[in-house]
C-alpha cells in the first residue's frame, strides 16, 4: 500500500507537493514534486520507501490563479508487474471475501520495463481485494 494523493487543480498549472514527518510548531517542509497538471486532476504516489510512521502533505499552485489545491489522501495498492518488454499482461481482481469465480478484468497492461508498478486506484473504497496476473498472447 503506498499514499495516493489526487492533485486537482487548474490544467496547465504547477501542483507542488511538500511532506514533514512531524507538525510541530515549526515543521521541516520537503519538496516531493512539482507535479504539471495535464488535465483538472492526476494522482500522484508516494514511493518513499520506507515510510515514516506518519507523514503529513501540503500542496501549493504555480501556473494560474483559480480554485486552491485540495489533495485528498488515500491508501492504494501497488502491484509490481514483471515480464518481457512489449508483452501485454491482463490484471484481474476478486473481492477478498466473496464468490471464489467472480473475477473482474482490471486492466490490460503492456510491459515496457521488465518490472514496473501498477497502481489499483479503482480499490479505493472497495472491499479488500486479491489480484492476478494474466500473461496474454
Amino acid at each position: 500500500m503506498v499514499p495516493a494523493l489526487l492533485l486537482s487543480g487548474q490544467a496547465g498549472s504547477t501542483i507542488n507537493l511538500d511532506c514533514a514527518n512531524d507538525v510541530n510548531p515549526a515543521p521541516i517542509w520537503t519538496s516531493l514534486a512539482a507535479v504539471p497538471l495535464v488535465g483538472h486532476s492526476q494522482f500522484y504516489f508516494d514511493l518513499t520507501t520506507p515510510l515514516p510512521p506518519q507523514r503529513f502533505y501540503r500542496t501549493w499552485q504555480t501556473g494560474s490563479g483559480g480554485v486552491p489545491p485540495t489533495p485528498p489522501l488515500d491508501m492504494v495498492p501497488a502491484l509490481n508487474l514483471t515480464g518481457a518488454v512489449g508483452a501485454s499482461v491482463r490484471l484481474d481482481y476478486i473481492n477478498q471475501f466473496g464468490p471464489t469465480d467472480a473475477w473482474v478484468t482490471l486492466e490490460t497492461v503492456a510491459m515496457t520495463n521488465t518490472s514496473q508498478l501498477f497502481f489499483d486506484t479503482s480499490a479505493i473504497g472497495q472491499p479488500p481485494r486479491l489480484w492476478r496476473v494474466v500473461p496474454l498472447p
